[in-house]
């Protein structure tokens, strides 16, 4: 079941990609959609308290024929064969929303995960490893 906490993580995800596309000048249709995809990214916490609940989330989004099931699927894999440009910024959003929905920086969130789940779990090593691969992108 999505938490009162997760909740506000995937709107606060949805805002950031929604005015993150605002500012870099995308139309408005491409906005909503990034907001859109913001707020269903976790949706797979309703089925399933995992770290499989991108693919949970992701099958269920397929099954009703949603656009950005495989950004939803993939997000939080930094080695998922898959990469979209809308899946580079779902990521960074939810590198920059906390798990209470709190906008912070990359190392913020990075600290915050390492606390919750440990230094050598496998949470925190993805999350870092995606922080680094987005910053190489430009990112930051």
């Amino acid at each position: 079941m999505i938490s009162e906490y997760k909740l506000k993580h995937m709107i606060q995800v949805a805002r950031f990609m929604k005015q993150y596309c605002k500012d870099k000048g995308f139309d408005d249709n491409y906005c909503q959609e990034m907001f859109t995809l913001g707020l269903l990214h976790d949706i797979g916490y309703e089925f399933e308290e995992s770290p499989e609940h991108n693919k949970v989330g992701g099958l269920l989004l397929k099954n009703q024929n949603y656009k950005y099931f495989n950004e939803v699927m993939n997000h939080g894999n930094p080695y998922s064969d898959f990469s979209s440009c809308e899946l580079d910024i779902l990521n960074y959003a939810d590198l920059h929303v906390d798990a209470k929905g709190k906008f912070v920086s990359f190392t913020e969130r990075l600290d915050d995960i390492k606390n919750r789940y440990g230094e050598n779990s496998d949470s925190y090593k993805s999350a870092r490893t995606i922080a680094e691969n987005l910053i190489s992108k430009g990112f930051n």
